[in-house]
């Protein structure tokens, strides 16, 4: 029978505000350094030992990471200074239930007030309890993570066939394929507005947006899809106003690509699911590849190369914001394949991407299976023996 009893959160722990590290005092080393929502590259020294727990402090509050490794917090965190023998899996998880960004305390940088979230009084069970608790969901976050290493397998194969095709130039039968210029009898020198169309949505107005309804996407959220994480939608539109922008201009379909275009520039979302959405406009361009299935899974290749990175870097305007243009787009150039090596390449890459789309949808099962337990678990609702 497990015991719970309430206490002050400064008995169950001690958050530490982190520590400061500029930009220009950074060197690269083994050791993660961690922001407030992510992990923000390397450094050669570390302030607290593995496992580290973080809480995003200021900025983007709330957010909670665990970390398997030695680490420098960034002072936009809290991070975990003492666990005080409590499980440092449960405390992880618990943090999580918790709501923090509801605890801001700040007028106009959200931030988190430590010594608030100190005073507050909360239930805790007992240690057995706690890792019995911690066991249950570390399992769930197992085989998500296991699957994210096998999805992270299939894209870097994926990433391989790209080059050796058409980098290397070492494509089904090239032994005997006659070159001309560079380039193989047959193929073609293309710009990307000859081959799909490139165009934007239609805007949306703030006084547009409502509670629930369909997402509507922005470069963060599109960047966060393209990883197969899951989101938390912040915008919505009607869907009286999608219906409309669907029968007027059309929307994006599977098959299409979302291209980032201003600040974080060139990251490729693919859609592969009909799942009702709507973008921002000028942030994201709408490559329309969907009725050219094969030309939608090279382009995406393409993009996502180190050969297509840097010819839309090349591409980029601005200084102090850099953006990719529609325009721009459109005249960058790219190697088409004859069709019959575009259709081997789209056969081989659809079949990975369809065992990546596995391993997305496993996940999502299982991400939404574990948050259903974790807030149950984590009040005593659920009895843990």
């Amino acid at each position: 029978m497990s015991k719970w009893r309430e206490v002050r959160f400064d008995s169950f722990i001690t958050l530490k505000r982190g520590y400061d590290l500029p930009l220009t005092k950074t060197k690269e080393g083994k050791f993660p350094v961690i922001a407030s929502t992510d992990l923000r590259g390397t450094h050669i020294e570390y302030k607290a030992k593995k496992p580290v727990i973080t809480v995003g402090r200021s900025g983007s509050i709330g957010n909670v990471q665990f970390i398997n490794h030695d680490a420098w917090p960034l002072n936009t965190t809290l991070y975990l200074k003492n666990d005080k023998g409590n499980n440092r899996r449960f405390i992880y998880y618990y943090l999580k239930t918790m709501q923090l960004e509801n605890f801001n305390s700040g007028a106009g940088v959200p931030t988190l007030n430590r010594n608030h979230l100190h005073s507050l009084k909360i239930k805790i069970p007992d240690l057995e309890t706690q890792e019995k608790i911690a066991d249950i969901l570390s399992t769930y976050d197992e085989l998500i993570e296991n699957n994210n290493r096998r999805i992270e397998i299939l894209e870097k194969t994926a990433e391989e066939i790209y080059k050796e095709w058409f980098v290397r130039m070492r494509f089904p039968g090239y032994e005997n394929t006659k070159f001309i210029r560079g380039i193989p009898e047959g193929w073609e020198v293309k710009r990307v507005g000859d081959l799909v169309d490139v165009t934007s949505s239609k805007r949306i107005y703030s006084k547009e947006y409502v509670e629930k309804g369909v997402p509507f996407y922005r470069s963060k959220e599109v960047i966060e899809l393209s990883k197969g994480n899951s989101i938390s939608n912040e915008l919505y539109i009607s869907e009286e106003k999608y219906r409309e922008l669907k029968d007027k201009f059309g929307v994006p379909q599977i098959g299409d690509i979302l291209l980032t275009s201003v600040g974080t520039i060139g990251i490729p979302m693919l859609i592969k699911e009909d799942n009702p959405f709507y973008f921002k406009d000028g942030n994201l361009t709408w490559i329309q590849s969907s009725q050219r299935p094969a030309i939608s899974l090279y382009l995406y290749s393409w993009i996502s190369s180190d050969l297509g990175q840097q010819q839309i870097k090349m591409s980029t305007i601005g200084t102090s914001q850099s953006a990719l243009t529609i325009a721009k787009l459109k005249k960058i150039k790219t190697i088409m394949p004859d069709e019959i090596i575009l259709g081997k390449f789209s056969n081989d890459i659809s079949s990975i991407q369809g065992s990546i789309n596995n391993l997305l949808k496993q996940n999502q099962n299982l991400i939404k299976q574990r948050d259903l337990l974790l807030p149950r678990l984590m009040n005593g609702t659920i009895e843990v023996k």
